[in-house]
């Protein structure tokens, strides 16, 4: 399945299962092809046919995306170095869950739980440690007839209690002892956020785009933290106190369009104003809800409240 076909296949999964998803865009850029939402449920969804296609780089941005976001990063992919990916089990790629698309199918379509996940050594589950040692007690078994029955020592069972990952042959075998599930599933949907080193936007930097420079130094100048996203399709988010812009820089010419246009559908699904900052003069305010701003209006503007107002205005002009 190529690229464009296992986007549109991504795509149908999801708004069967209630998502409303962003239009897939065109672009050759290594960040993220979709986002989805579903509630309060936000995905940043990248697709690699061999998930360690993705770098590190790639998945910092990711991470740091989603953290400002508050959204979780999902890598859908078909194989790894060593071989097809297993279908209901979790892949880890820098901190990164990676999945197979049957997978992703099964737990929002079908609302199978994922109990596996890949790492050294094999497959591993996470063990409920409470539910072991109240079972445990309840049916009067010590902790060496658990040892003996799973493989294991006392030592790795009182690990297990203790809240220590199994693996899932051993995992079987003390539910077989129990005959009760012992397992928590994998909520693909829940991401731990990691604090991320978001370096700060450097003009010296940039100096291969005067104007992208210029703009991100007067937002910045005005009380906005910039950071850059050189892998997305917007060059960065614009974020003071809790507002969050995804904000763009394009020079007028035909990609203007385009680029708005993508930003517009990402921008109705992360719930986030959205703004491209341009050279010159243009007829169009906004481009289906995503705000066209011109430099030299931006650099008449002192105040972080009054870039905020000026989208604002943008955007109900037409």
């Amino acid at each position: 399945m190529d690229k464009s076909e296992l986007l549109t296949t991504i795509r149908e999964i999801l708004g069967s299962a209630g998502f409303s998803v962003s239009d897939p865009y065109t672009m050759r850029l290594p960040g993220f092809d979709v986002v989805a939402r579903r509630g309060s449920t936000l995905l940043i969804l990248k697709t690699s046919s061999n998930i360690d296609g993705l770098s590190e780089d790639v998945a910092k941005e990711l991470r740091t995306l989603s953290a400002l976001l508050k959204a979780t990063p999902l890598l859908i992919g078909e194989k790894n170095g060593v071989g097809p990916l297993e279908d209901d089990v979790v892949y880890f790629r820098f901190g990164i869950q990676a999945v197979t698309l049957e997978t992703l199918k099964n737990h929002v379509v079908e609302n199978m739980p994922v109990r596996a996940y890949a790492a050294p050594g094999g497959l591993y589950v996470n063990l409920d440690p409470e539910k072991i040692r109240r079972l445990r007690q309840e049916q009067n078994i010590s902790l060496g007839m658990v040892a003996r029955h799973a493989r294991v020592s006392r030592r790795t069972v009182a690990m297990y209690e203790d809240g220590m990952s199994a693996r899932i042959d051993i995992a079987n075998r003390i539910e077989e002892l129990f005959e009760q599930q012992v397992t928590n599933p994998i909520d693909l949907f829940t991401f731990i956020h990691h604090a991320e080193i978001i370096p700060p936007f450097q003009a010296e930097q940039d100096h291969k785009n005067e104007l992208r420079s210029e703009v991100f130094s007067h937002l910045e100048n005005v009380g906005y933290k910039v950071i850059p996203m050189g892998r997305c399709p917007f060059e960065a988010l614009s974020k003071e106190r809790e507002k969050i812009l995804l904000t763009c820089v394009q020079e007028y010419n035909k990609r203007l369009i385009e680029k708005a246009h993508i930003l517009s559908s990402i921008s109705r699904i992360t719930e986030r104003h959205a703004v491209v900052f341009t050279d010159k003069d243009v007829s169009r305010k906004n481009v289906e809800g995503t705000a066209i701003i011109v430099k030299k209006e931006l650099k008449k503007i002192h105040d972080p409240e009054d870039v905020f107002t000026l989208i604002l205005e943008r955007i109900t002009s037409e």
